[in-house]
């Protein structure tokens, strides 16, 4: 039994690093979905779905150093997709929200980006899809502990 989940283990690390590389080639070719880089993509979901939310928190959420946060959202601050505000329970610091430029932006994208996976598992039967999903689920909170 441990042999063969040794080689199940290879197969989800083979698959999850050839997938990786495809997605990245793939958001940077001219296949590319929408109009939206992956980090600003990923910034605005984040803020889109648990409202507005300090530096800190979006940095550890994505697993970046805060410095490098602190530029992406400088740069997308600037093209008008998210605005900075006082935190009111502490003056001292900032929280960041989604703008609705950024909202449209990011609707348009993430619809794109469902349809292209919808397309890729159009012969995946809906059980199938949906153990899927809550497999990758799992995966992203085992990557986080």
């Amino acid at each position: 039994m441990e042999r063969e989940n040794k080689k199940a283990i290879e197969q989800i690390e083979y698959e999850l690093t050839t997938f990786i590389r495809r997605a990245v080639y793939k958001d940077n070719s001219e296949n590319k979905i929408g109009d939206l880089e992956r980090a600003v993509y990923l910034l605005l979901r984040q803020l889109e779905e648990f409202g507005p939310a300090r530096l800190t928190t979006l940095a550890d959420s994505f697993k970046l150093d805060i410095s490098t946060l602190s530029r992406q959202a400088s740069a997308v601050e600037a093209k008008g997709l998210i605005s900075r505000f006082s935190d009111p329970s502490d003056r001292r610091g900032s929280l960041f929200q989604i703008t609705e430029l950024g909202r449209e932006k990011l609707l348009a994208d993430k619809r794109m980006r469902i349809q292209r996976y919808q397309d890729m598992l159009k012969t995946w039967s809906s059980e199938e899809q949906k153990l899927f999903g809550e497999l990758l689920v799992c995966l992203n909170e085992a990557f986080i502990d």
